[in-house]
């Protein structure tokens, strides 16, 4: 049995560019890599827990790996000369460059699109699939568990009150992603977006 110096993850990595960009954000492999975040797996396990055929995820597998989403920690020898490699990620955050994600370059505008895509795209994806399979009740009502609660609107701030915002939301989430959790807990989408909108620009009378 060989490991690897990198047994535990970072704390992030920072995703460099387009090609980066688009092997992380695919949905099936943001499936892979969340099974390798608590421990290593083999790609085996991982096709078990996914119900899918080991052969499709290889390809996947490569493309992490290639781009230091994912390495090898572990290396068991098995029969003859087979080895069995144990994969975890590479860090517990990825993070997108700001200077990705602007209209300053065309590979940027093609950044944005991909993140932006991800983020809600396949949150809308998620959320009609989680409907169609009765995950989400839409008879009930939040704060049920089984509910869906989705609002966009605006909200008019001071720049002062919308930073405080961003920092008490923040640890909001922080404070219960950091809670320990069982085997019989349930997964929860979670999709925030906080900006400044441009939406009522030259459509309003409110000069204010």
């Amino acid at each position: 049995m060989t490991t690897s110096d990198e047994r535990y993850p970072a704390d992030h990595i920072v995703l460099d560019g387009l090609d980066a960009l688009k092997v992380y954000f695919d949905p099936m492999r943001q499936k892979i890599i969340h099974q390798m975040i608590k421990q290593p797996k083999t790609v085996q396990q991982i096709a078990e827990i996914l119900d899918v055929p080991f052969t499709r995820l290889y390809y996947h597998i490569n493309l992490l790996e290639k781009h230091n989403i994912i390495h090898v920690v572990e290396t068991r020898a098995m029969s003859g000369a087979v080895e069995e490699k144990y994969y975890q990620v590479a860090a517990y955050q990825f993070i997108v460059p700001r200077n990705m994600l602007s209209f300053s370059h065309p590979e940027h505008e093609a950044s944005l699109n991909v993140f932006l895509s991800a983020m809600l795209g396949e949150t809308a994806d998620d959320i009609r699939h989680s409907v169609q399979t009765g995950r989400i009740d839409m008879e009930r009502e939040t704060p049920d568990p089984d509910s869906l609660l989705l609002r966009r609107g605006l909200i008019r701030m001071s720049r002062e009150k919308i930073s405080d915002f961003h920092g008490e939301l923040l640890d909001l989430i922080k404070r219960y992603q950091s809670e320990p959790y069982t085997d019989d807990d349930s997964y929860y989408g979670l999709t925030i977006a906080v900006y400044p909108s441009a939406f009522l620009d030259n459509n309003s009378d409110d000069s204010k």
